[in-house]
């Protein structure tokens, strides 16, 4: 089951629905790129790494979603282990824990 297309539903459809999309190709990248780190302890992540993607996609999930984009462990877990998150991610993330 996919949790990204769950969410999917309502008067937002359409945008949503794209949206899950997203989510589910960057899970994919997200779950690849981190069996390469820990394949390769040397390695280490770049600026084009899923985890820096991650910060946006949950500002956007929260956005669309609400409080349901809560469900969404793996991106929320991801969004939140980079320290330099955006102001304006930061923002929209502290809404949402409200």
């Amino acid at each position: 089951m996919n949790p990204y297309a769950t969410l999917a539903t309502g008067p937002e459809r359409a945008h949503a629905s794209a949206l899950a999309a997203r989510l589910a190709a960057w899970h994919d990248a997200m779950v690849a790129h981190e069996r390469r780190l820990r394949s390769n302890a040397a390695g280490g992540c770049d600026d084009e790494c899923p985890h820096v993607e991650a910060r946006g996609l949950w500002a956007e999930a929260v956005t669309a979603f609400g409080l349901r984009a809560h469900d969404l462990a793996f991106l929320r877990s991801r969004a939140a282990t980079r320290s330099a998150v955006s102001p304006s991610a930061r923002h929209t993330m502290a809404e949402a824990e409200l």
